[in-house]
This record gives C-alpha cells, structure tokens and sequence, in this order.
C-alpha cells in the first residue's frame, strides 16, 4: 500500500521544508515539492497533513517493558502495552535491556529477551546488555552479541545489595573488553561506597519515608561515579555514555571530564527537567519514586542549560511503570518500587517545555529524540532519518494542538502518568510505522507483534 502525505512541514535534524513525502511498502520512496497525478501510484491513500510538522519516528532509546525485579514483582507495562502507550507518543522504535543474572551467561539473557518481545512488541525494537559479573569467556559472547545486533552494554556502579552491579575491580576490564569490540559502554551512575557511607548516619532509623530517597542517594554520588568512570574512560581513550542525568553536579562532573579531552555523552528525562523532589513529600509520593531520585529546580534548570548548550545528546524515558497498587505497597524508601511511566508523553513535554520555552529548536529536537539515538545505537539511517530509501517511521504532529496530560487519557498499564496536570502545546496525531499507520486520531491501529527486533550497527561514537 502506498502512502501520500501533503501538505506537510518535513523537519529532519538537517532541515525543516514544505514537502510531500510518498511512502511505499515499508519505506519512504521520494520527497518532493509536490507530486504530479501521474507520479501517485493508484489506490494511494492521500493524507493532508494541513501545515502539521512531519518528524521521524522518536526512539525512545532507554524502556523497562515486562521488567522482572525481585522478589517476584513485574512492570504493569508488557512489550505490548508499553509500546501501544509509547505509539501514542509518537515513538516507533524502543531500546530495552537484556539483563544478565549472577551465574549466567549474557547469550542466555539476550536470547530470553529476544523471546520475550518476539511476537508482543507493536512496535520496532532493539537491545542494551546488562553486565552484572565477568566469567572466563565473556569475551567471546560479547563479540557474538554483537554480531547478533547488540551494539551498547550497561554498566552499573550502584544496586550492589540485588545483583545489578558489576564489582568495582571489573570495570577496567570491562571497559577494555569493550573498546577492543568497540561497543559502548552505558552507566547508571551512582557511587554505591558513598550510598553505604551515608546509609551508616541513619542506621538507628526505623522509617525510612519517600522523601529519604533523596538524601540517601544526594547529587554527590552521581558527580562521584561520572567522574570515576569518565576518567577511566579518558584513559582508554574511549566513549562513555551517562544514562538518565539527574543533577547540576553530575552536570558539572560531565564537564569536566569532556573539557579535560574525555569522550563523554549523556542522555536525561522529562521528569529530571519537569519533576522535583517536593513531589516525595506528598501523600501520594510513591508515584514519583525512581532512581536517582528527583533534584531540585536548580537541577532542572541546569540540565536545560545543558541541553541548550549541547552537552546532553539525548532525551528518552527509564519507562519503568509499575501501577499505583504496586507502588504504594510500601512507604520505606528502601522497598518501594523504582520507576515511573514515560514513553507517551515524552515528544509532547519536550516539544512544549523545551522547544516552547526556547531553550532548542524543533530541528534540534529532532535530534536529540530521534537522530542523535538513532546513531549513538547504529540504527541510523533507517531509523532517525526521513531519506529516501529509509524505513517510513514518522509522526504528524499538531504544533498548535493543546492538551492537559491526565491519567484518564494515557495508555500504559500503570494507569497514571506523574506528569497529569501539565499542559502542553503540541501533540502527535499520526504515527506511522514503516509504512503502517498504527495509531491515528488517538485510535490504535497497529497489532500485537507488528515491531521488529533491529540490529544495531557499530555506534557513531567509535
């Protein structure tokens, strides 16, 4: 089936123009100015998309869909319902983890992972390796998960106490392993010997209430951990990339190690820009839990900055939903469940807070929610792009359209979002994936396994 879409303002991270772009199958098969009669293939389904902007597909580039945690919890948001949420949101591709378990293999967790999304996901997808422990051959499945599409590992320098973290004395190691491969190295970083440290000051506390969370795990041990693992990377010589930046300290860390001549790269999200830790003193508080926990405005503020001043290379989500029954199990911030929902109203709060508030243009936005993680992860350019010959992923999107964010009107399964009550000026209304239009007018379309497993190719940053 053939695709006509008129009448639209094409925005790429290059350029934005009045164009008509005419898709084919499952890709994009030429733009122009205006097509001719003669030039539309027959039975040609024709959209006018009325002056709206015509992005490519955001990448959502950081997902927890269907995430086990011990004991024996699971995310609210499974492959299916997590990507059905993020297509409303205009995102078309997700990148998930495949988390590795104390005593086995990498191969053994990517392979489960592959046959958990296979068959749900609705839409197109790929793979970050978790690394928790090194064993004698890790070397040789790390070569062969990259040969199997998987481009970027995550390393973890905190979550000592459930199994996530790699033990201190095997990051170097790990590092070299993988430069050698040149894969990319992504770091949840919090410095778990300070967590500790301070933990030691409350030890005669029995309650530990929401708003703890914030003075257990302060900015300092992000600043700590960046910098710890930004300066071996400087000393390989290679890229590191900073998941979810939370705090002006870790910002400033991120500075300093780029200006000294480190290869440093980072990505935040909309509740690091938009949230504040006086959320965790509310009575309902558990729904803005997640780790790190939220800093302050000061925090926001720098962050934006950081954006507008091109330090942060990406913004996607940590979407880790779990509903607000699972939340509120417990008041102690030392057992409630990390994460919230956030692949749905991801294009619509940066669009309006960040390209509305002027701190980035819409090209640049384009950039950093679809380009930018599009190349960082070797999906560029059938993903990230709008060229001819490329995958047919992309979103109209109402500029003009407005709307209060609420609980009623999103689609994940955790049943609440944590940014209800904002208003935003923008808002996707079509979005198509490779070639489909899955979701029109706040209808689905798509289906139950209509995304794809991507491989991903070497990383732009090597």
């Amino acid at each position: 089936m053939s695709i006509l879409i008129k009448n639209g303002v094409l925005v790429t991270a290059e350029e934005m123009a009045e164009k008509d772009i005419l898709l084919e199958g499952e890709k994009i098969i030429a733009i122009k100015d205006e097509f001719l009669s003669k030039e539309i293939p027959e039975k040609t389904k024709i959209i006018d998309a009325d002056g709206n902007y015509i992005l490519p597909g955001i990448i959502d580039a950081h997902t927890h869909y269907f995430m086990k945690s011990p004991p024996n919890n699971v995310t609210a948001d499974d492959f299916y319902s997590g990507s059905i949420s993020a297509a409303f949101g205009g995102v078309t591709t997700f990148i998930d983890y495949a988390e590795q378990q104390k005593g086995h293999s990498i191969i053994e967790a990517f392979i489960n992972r592959l046959e958990e999304a296979k068959g749900n996901a609705a839409i197109d997808y790929s793979f970050h390796q978790s690394v928790c422990s090194l064993y004698h051959d890790i070397k040789e499945d790390l070569k062969e998960l990259k040969d199997g599409g998987v481009n970027s590992l995550k390393l973890f320098t905190t979550y000592k106490e459930d199994g996530s973290m790699l033990d201190k004395e095997d990051w170097l190691e790990l590092l070299k392993m993988s430069r050698d491969l040149k894969l990319l190295v992504t770091v949840h970083a919090e410095d778990d010997e300070m967590i500790d440290q301070i933990k030691i000051k409350y030890k005669d506390r029995e309650e530990f209430p929401p708003y703890y969370h914030t003075l257990l795990r302060p900015p300092e041990v992000e600043y700590s951990a960046i910098k710890e693992i930004g300066d071996m990377a400087k000393l390989l010589d290679m890229p590191i990339y900073i998941a979810h930046l939370s705090s002006k300290k870790g910002y400033r860390a991120l500075k300093e190690i780029k200006k000294s001549g480190g290869k440093i790269f980072a990505e935040t999200t909309p509740h690091y820009l938009l949230l504040t830790e006086d959320l965790l003193k509310k009575e309902d508080a558990q729904k803005y839990f997640m780790t790190p926990p939220l800093r302050n405005k000061e925090d926001n503020e720098a962050l934006w900055e950081a954006l507008k001043d091109k330090y942060i290379s990406v913004i996607d989500t940590d979407h880790c939903s779990y509903t607000t029954e699972q939340k509120f199990l417990s008041s102690n911030c030392l057992g409630i469940l990390a994460g919230i929902p956030g692949s749905e109203t991801l294009l619509p709060l940066v669009y309006s807070y960040g390209v509305g508030r002027g701190y980035f243009n819409v090209k640049n936005m384009v950039n950093l929610l679809s380009t930018n993680p599009a190349k960082i992860f070797g999906l560029y350019p059938e993903k990230g792009s709008l060229g001819v010959g490329t995958d047919a992923d992309l979103v109209i999107f109402d500029p003009k359209k407005e709307i209060i964010i609420s609980d009623s009107g999103q689609h994940t399964a955790a049943g609440y979002t944590p940014f209800s009550g904002f208003k935003v000026k923008g808002y996707p209304i079509t979005t198509i994936l490779r070639g489909k239009i899955i979701v029109n007018n706040n209808r689905f379309y798509g289906e139950r396994g209509g995304g794809k497993f991507l491989k991903g190719k070497e990383s732009a940053l090597y």
